[in-house]
């Protein structure tokens, strides 16, 4: 396999030549670059509408940083006492309202994917309360989500969200009610379908701060379920249920978690693209959903070269799934995990940086260089029976308390729901010569019967290494 560990800058060159000749007229004797199947089944940058308003929201959070001062905490928010998660079952903090007999409030939700002034009024009605959360419907139109669907979510997120901020670090507390709001609205439904495909919820610092169409508290926004298409991709109940809006509401409140921790208190700026939605994927994970991942991670493993752990800009879904199994690799092999994860929300610091700073594992592995070359190394055994030793493959995935599996497979049936079916990282065939191109923080492998001699060059300062693995 070939790697680059350098974390930033452009694309590097490689070579690899073999010392035998190929026979002549041999159709592998010209410069060959091989990679993994077409995407035609996925958007043809990685980047869907939910990416895209990511990237929008990331990069408005960091403007907004650098000019508007953040609205002061009022208290700190609430914590569960409770913090073992269950699986099925109300909890006893959560109360259901029915529909039609609660409270009701005005949000602005976001109309457009690319428009810092475009809003939607929207009148929520409290549907149920929690010790750390309270879920808002949108009551127009009717009937968005019934009882049993509310009380499902909000009983398994209430304690969920206690959890998560006892292992991350506890959101801020703007309005002073020591807990976090979620609005489900069909106004995202159709936020996603202005770019072809499905928005699941988002977070924006944008209501912590005291400007215009700011909703001045703690705040989630989330789809409902949309069997009919009537708002935009048609979504089922039972995929909404089981895969979506569970795994959107840790991914969305790691995001609220890091800024508050980044920012408000520390003084800094936001967490990195690649960084942030790297810990929101993991924290899914953590949390019990890890539904969504593989889809992800199957389409980096498709192409391991293309798409880098380090992005400059928002990270597509590619290189979320990159960043996803190389958190999750660190997280695994760091002396406390969740420690872990914890410092890397709590420090001052953001990036690399912040990744080496926080991690502590065994003498001599504390670099990002480090980091890449064992990442690399357990992309390539994992599930190939090459060796059991824990510094080079993945734990074996297991199945938590709700029945749905926690860590990372490579090959396996995902059991997402979605019918993805992994068959390990992509090798390429090796015969002759390649000048193949790789991304910063990213790798190539080959399968190959090695000559007796191999060369290998690489652009000058680009970072470039090699392993050779022996199978047989």
């Amino acid at each position: 396999m070939l790697f680059r560990s350098k974390d930033g800058g452009a694309s590097t060159s490689v070579r690899i030549t073999a010392n035998e000749a190929l026979p002549a007229g041999d159709p592998l004797a010209k410069s060959m670059q091989v990679e993994g199947p077409a995407y035609e089944e996925f958007e043809e940058d990685g980047y869907g509408p939910q990416e895209i308003l990511s990237a929008w929201l990331r990069a408005s959070e960091d403007e907004l940083t650098a000019t508007e001062v953040p609205l002061v905490s009022k208290g700190t928010a609430a914590l569960s006492k409770s913090v073992g998660f269950k699986a099925a079952g109300v909890s006893k903090a959560v109360s259901v309202v029915a529909e039609g007999d609660g409270a009701r409030d005005e949000f602005y939700v976001l109309s457009s994917l690319s428009s810092t002034s475009s809003f939607k009024t929207v009148t929520g009605e409290i549907r149920c309360v929690g010790e750390n959360v309270d879920f808002y419907v949108d009551v127009d139109p009717a009937g968005l989500m019934s009882d049993g669907q509310i009380e499902t979510l909000c009983a398994e997120f209430d304690e969920m969200a206690g959890e998560e901020q006892e292992l991350l670090g506890s959101i801020s507390d703007v309005d002073g009610n020591g807990k976090l709001d979620v609005l489900m609205t069909e106004e995202i439904n159709k936020l996603g379908a202005m770019g072809g495909g499905i928005i699941t919820g988002y977070f924006y610092a944008n209501d912590l701060m005291n400007v215009p169409h700011s909703n001045r508290r703690e705040i989630i926004y989330t789809m409902v379920p949309d069997p009919t298409g009537s708002f935009g991709a048609t979504i089922s109940d039972e995929f909404a249920m089981s895969n979506l809006l569970p795994a959107v509401l840790p991914h969305e409140m790691q995001h609220a978690i890091s800024y508050n921790h980044k920012v408000m208190l520390n003084g800094g700026l936001p967490e990195e693209s690649w960084l942030n939605e790297a810990m929101s994927h993991l924290i899914e994970d953590r949390m019990g959903y890890n539904v969504e991942n593989p889809s992800r991670y199957a389409m980096f493993l498709a192409s391991p070269s293309t798409y880098g752990v380090v992005t400059s800009s928002s990270p597509n879904l590619m290189e979320r799934g990159a960043s996803y199994l190389f958190l999750r690799f660190l997280y695994e092999q760091a002396s406390d995990g969740d420690a872990f994860l914890r410092e890397l929300i709590q420090s001052g610091q953001k990036g690399v940086e912040n990744l080496e700073a926080a991690f502590d594992g065994p003498d001599g592995f504390n670099e990002f260089s480090h980091f890449m070359k064992r990442w690399v190394l357990a992309l390539a055994m994992t599930d190939r029976g090459i060796t059991q030793d824990e510094r080079y493959t993945y734990r074996a995935r297991v199945k938590g308390a709700n029945g749905n599996w926690q860590g990372v497979c490579l090959d396996c049936d995902a059991d997402d729901n979605r019918g993805t079916v992994l068959s390990g990282v992509n090798l390429n065939p090796y015969y002759g010569t390649h000048n193949p191109t790789i991304d910063a923080s990213a790798a190539m492998f080959f399968s190959m019967t090695p000559p007796p001699q191999m060369r290998l060059t690489g652009t000058s300062g680009g970072g470039n290494f090699a392993y050779l693995i022996r199978t047989q």
